[in-house]
């Protein structure tokens, strides 16, 4: 009787282990579905289009296994000598492979994927140039839903709030072809990116597209090129005094208020010293143009009388120089006073002798003296705009940045294959160096990425705190 019990002990617990063991495997299998990456590579075979709210969604920051990678689609290969590697992967396809692509021809399909009513503007897309390139604007989750990207040959994603902090396989789209380009655009600078695990997209982007030129796609705020071509469409009279159709000495628009960003400290010190006049959101609100920067005419003929515009950025980041130069400044005769890039970065993108830099003064009333000689020294004031009757004998081709993103398309090699591996790193630098550390206190500005380390940081003034890195 004893033997009978102990034996049907052993079945029961036999068929426990054996019911685990499914449960196990049953388990590892749903686990790897959800975390298998959307075929890339046609091999695989594997064709998921919707992922579960408990699953890939909603891992942890912290879980970045869990994550999907695409390592089916990054070939293994020894890349200790190759520095760039640690942030991308380069190989050519297999031939073997090339007839499940989409079929060559000149014709490009283009859709940007965030696209809202008032962005890219008309006048920004399609390329006027390169007709032979179709840009496809989706501005609703709705839209987003119902559109057909199979035969699209990239896709265009917005990196500053279009996409969700942490990668959601459901904010893309539901199938992704093997010659299909995905192209991660940031166009603003790493520390606005802060908040967004960038690791968590490891591995989904083909291309970058901003405004540094280690990108795949240059698209920088403004281009030499554009700006010599209008001059040469309407050209200023050689000796023409700009100096005196000025009335006004120093004006400075500015929207985003932040007070512990360097160039608050920097502009409260210079004005001890010269009159600056404030507009925009920070400033004298009544007096600026109503819809700032939209309403270009204002905005010109507000700015037009004053000798010099502060074009200081919103973060100091390398190569990043936005229309507060281009645009701000020399579209509309003012000198631009600059702060934000290094002065390097500035002498090889902009007109030679166009801006004044305030790295060239030991302190802001070093500045204010200059500005106050200019004033009093029109010849020297006017030597800020000689470039515009002194083009240079050959400019870049450059028309604009989805121009670029066609003629990119349009030049690469059918077998050529690209992934980033780390866009983190990539973006932010091996060191978080692309940009200064910003002081942030206030709880609504604070980082929001965990996985950034707290670290002292001081900005030259008084205020030292704990932060996170940008």
């Amino acid at each position: 009787m004893e033997l009978k019990h102990e034996s049907l002990k052993l079945k029961i617990c036999d068929r426990l282990l054996k019911l685990c063991f499914f449960l196990y495997i049953a388990f590892m299998a749903y686990s790897y579905v959800l975390t298998m990456p959307v075929s890339l590579n046609r091999l695989v075979g594997y064709n998921r289009t919707e992922v579960s709210q408990d699953g890939v969604e909603n891992v942890s920051l912290i879980q970045r296994s869990a994550l999907p990678r695409y390592d089916n689609f990054v070939p293994f290969e020894d890349s200790v000598n190759n520095q760039s590697t640690r942030a991308y992967k380069t190989w050519n396809a297999e031939a073997s492979n090339l007839s499940l692509q989409k079929k060559e021809d000149n014709n490009k399909k283009i859709i940007i994927w965030t696209a809202t009513e008032r962005w890219p503007t008309p006048e920004a897309v399609p390329c006027r140039s390169m007709p032979q390139c179709e840009f496809i604007k989706i501005t609703t989750k709705k839209k987003r839903r119902k559109m057909k990207t199979a035969d699209a040959d990239a896709i265009i994603f917005r990196g500053v709030l279009d996409i969700p902090g942490v990668y959601k396989r459901k904010h893309f789209p539901k199938t992704r072809p093997e010659h299909q380009i995905w192209i991660y655009f940031p166009y603003e600078p790493p520390t606005i990116t802060r908040g967004w695990d960038l690791a968590s997209y490891s591995g989904v982007f083909n291309w970058t597209m901003s405004y540094r030129n280690d990108s795949d796609i240059l698209a920088p705020w403004g281009h030499i090129t554009p700006l010599y071509k209008a001059l040469a469409e309407n050209p200023p009279p050689t000796n023409k005094d700009y100096a005196q159709e000025k009335s006004k000495l120093v004006i400075w628009y500015v929207t985003y208020c932040y007070k512990y960003l360097d160039r608050f400290s920097y502009a409260a010190e210079l004005m001890q010293h010269i009159q600056v006049d404030v507009f925009g959101k920070c400033g004298n609100v009544s007096g600026s143009c109503k819809k700032d920067r939209q309403d270009l005419s204002c905005l010109r003929d507000h700015i037009r009388p004053y000798k010099f515009y502060l074009a200081f950025e919103n973060f100091r980041c390398v190569e990043y120089i936005t229309e507060k130069f281009w645009h701000n400044s020399l579209d509309y005769d003012v000198v631009p006073v600059v702060l934000g890039a290094p002065k390097g970065d500035y002498e090889r993108v902009a007109p030679p002798n166009s801006f004044i830099h305030v790295d060239d003064f030991g302190s802001p009333e070093a500045l204010a003296n200059y500005l106050k000689y200019l004033d009093q020294n029109d010849d020297e004031y006017n030597r800020y705009f000689a470039w515009k009757t002194t083009p240079p004998k050959n400019l870049p081709d450059y028309e604009s940045r989805f121009c670029e993103v066609c003629k990119k398309l349009l030049q690469v090699s059918r077998t050529e294959r690209k992934v980033y591996t780390d866009l983190d790193r990539w973006w932010r630098g091996e060191n978080y160096e692309f940009c200064q550390p910003v002081v942030w206190v206030d709880k609504h500005d604070a980082p929001r990425n965990a996985a950034h380390s707290p670290f002292l940081v001081s900005l030259g003034t008084d205020i030292i705190i704990t932060s996170k890195r940008p």
